[in-house]
């Protein structure tokens, strides 16, 4: 059974068009990789600076195995255009 996970980015008001781009970026990388199935960018159309990244992965490891192969000066750039720390949870879909 796959899994969903969704990760929250809210961008400092100076920052939305770079986060933008950046995620976009992100989440074409993260769509190739091994065990992922999908990825999206999506933006609030009530909120301009809240972004999610909408992923599903063939299961949780699949997912944190990826993530062991993130660099760590692409974590810092992206720290440098949110507001607050990320957010990121899995769900599975019910039934």
């Amino acid at each position: 059974m796959s899994v969903t996970r969704l990760n929250e980015f809210r961008a400092r008001p100076d920052k939305i068009e770079e986060l933008r781009a950046f995620l976009s970026t992100v989440a074409e990388g993260i769509a190739a990789l091994s065990g992922c199935q999908s990825s999206r960018l999506l933006q609030s159309q009530g909120d301009q600076a809240r972004f999610v990244v909408l992923e599903v992965w063939d299961s949780i490891e699949a997912h944190q195995a990826a993530a062991q192969n993130i660099a760590p000066d692409s974590i810092a750039g992206v720290m440098e255009l949110i507001d607050g720390r990320p957010q990121g949870e899995y769900f599975n879909s019910p039934g």
